[in-house]
């Protein structure tokens, strides 16, 4: 049963109708996740797909604040994070935006938004109630050599939670830090799929040798 004083805590912010609270999310980098021996000097492109540039949701929760939604646009945090992310590895990497570059030099890594399911939720507490926030996103990365033949394609997830301790307004708060937190950690399942286990250089040297084998 709530308390007494939640339940004020509640019914005050539940008197503004239709309030918008939004999200800031940061961008995260996987940088410090790259192996140094994985580090390559060769150039790369960095191509978004529209999905992940315009990856953006109004969340709502339950009874509690369901008056409320919390708009969040993470394309420019997820941009920020991946270009951050595959700069450590490819030092000389060129973000090319939305444009899929018509000829390249280096390998081409495009990235499209596969899922992204922000949720929140308000518990009762002893003065005020708890926002607890979970987002759950999945990422699809393809990535293909200079002549546009495929390399490898792989989708890598992140996670996040976190719970604040407030009325309405603070789910924006708990809605962001659990939004940093699954990028976070899709970051570095990023960068151990692709980079730190090998993947990418195993695919790499297996064109070479294919290329090489046709050469009479």
């Amino acid at each position: 049963m709530l308390l007494p004083k939640t339940i004020a805590a509640l019914a005050i912010t539940a008197t503004v109708s239709g309030c918008a609270f939004n999200v800031q999310v940061a961008s995260q980098s996987g940088a410090a996740e790259v192996m140094t021996n994985k580090v390559r000097q060769e150039k790369a492109y960095v191509v978004f797909g529209d999905s992940l540039v315009t990856a953006g949701r109004d969340v709502k929760s339950g009874f509690a604040c369901g008056a409320h939604k919390y708009p969040m646009y993470i394309g420019p945090a997820l941009q920020s994070s991946i270009s951050r992310t595959v700069e450590a590895a490819y030092p000389n990497a060129i973000n090319t935006g939305s444009q899929v570059p018509s000829s390249a030099d280096g390998i081409v890594m495009k990235f499209d938004l596969a899922d992204f399911d922000p949720r929140i939720r308000f518990l009762p507490g002893f003065w005020v109630p708890t926002a607890d926030a979970n987002v759950d996103l999945a990422i699809k990365a393809r990535l293909t050599d200079a002549k546009g033949k495929e390399l490898l394609t792989t989708t890598f997830r992140g996670q996040g939670h976190a719970s604040e301790d407030g009325s309405c307004p603070i789910g924006a708060d708990a809605l962001g830090q659990a939004a940093q937190k699954a990028i976070a950690n899709a970051m570095e399942s990023f960068v151990d799929k692709v980079f730190n286990t090998g993947a990418l250089d195993a695919a790499l040297a297996t064109t070479v040798a294919k290329d090489a084998a046709r050469v009479p």
